[in-house]
Parts: C-alpha cells; sequence; structure tokens
C-alpha cells in the first residue's frame, strides 16, 4: 500500500514538473513542490535526492521524445503545413508567457 502512494505521488509530481521545462521561476516552482512532498511524505534527504534524479532523468526523456515526435511530424507536414505549425507554437508561447506574467503577480495561495 505504501508503494503504491509513493508511486502515485511520483507520478502526479513528475507529470506537474514535466510541464514546467526550464527557467528560474521553474525551479522555485519544483523547490515548492519538492518541499511539499518531503513534508506530506516525510521524505529523507537520500529519498529527496533520488527523487530529484528521476525527476531529472524524466525530463530528459521527455524532451528526447518531444524531439522525435517533432521529427516525425514535420517528415509527415508540407513545408507550408510545418511553417504554419511553427506560427501557431510561437502564439502559444506568447500566451503562456502573458499568463505567467498574471501568474506571478498574484501571492502564491499555497506555502
Amino acid at each position: 500500500m505504501k508503494k503504491r502512494l509513493l508511486t502515485a505521488t511520483l507520478i502526479v509530481a513528475t507529470l506537474m514538473s514535466g510541464a514546467a521545462l526550464a527557467g528560474a521561476d521553474n525551479n522555485d516552482r519544483h523547490e515548492r513542490g519538492m518541499q511539499r512532498m518531503t513534508e506530506a511524505l516525510s521524505l529523507t534527504s537520500e529519498q529527496q535526492e533520488q527523487i530529484r534524479q528521476i525527476r531529472a532523468e524524466e525530463g530528459t526523456k521527455m524532451r528526447a521524445l518531444r524531439e522525435e515526435a517533432k521529427s516525425r511530424m514535420d517528415a509527415v507536414l508540407t513545408a507550408e503545413q510545418r511553417d504554419k505549425a511553427e506560427a501557431m507554437h510561437a502564439e502559444r508561447r506568447e500566451r503562456m508567457a502573458e499568463r505567467r506574467e498574471h501568474r506571478d503577480d498574484r501571492p502564491c495561495a499555497k506555502p
């Protein structure tokens, strides 16, 4: 039972941290998440380091998977479609950056 709870917690934490790819704000967010997990599960420093390593490995795997998927999709699309898709991605990144700016202005509800 405890292994299942820990596994489920790690999966959720990994998915949440996987959404954040880079930047100092993301590092702060990762550390806050690690702090919450440490307190909730009474993690030892050794466990914390192991979880950090798992998250780092998972991030590397996810980046490689995204790059592979992009390459495969680019091979299917025409040059015009690839350009249009890149423009759509750029717009999405801009919207995300705007939301992030607004979110950073609000006080954090959870310590």
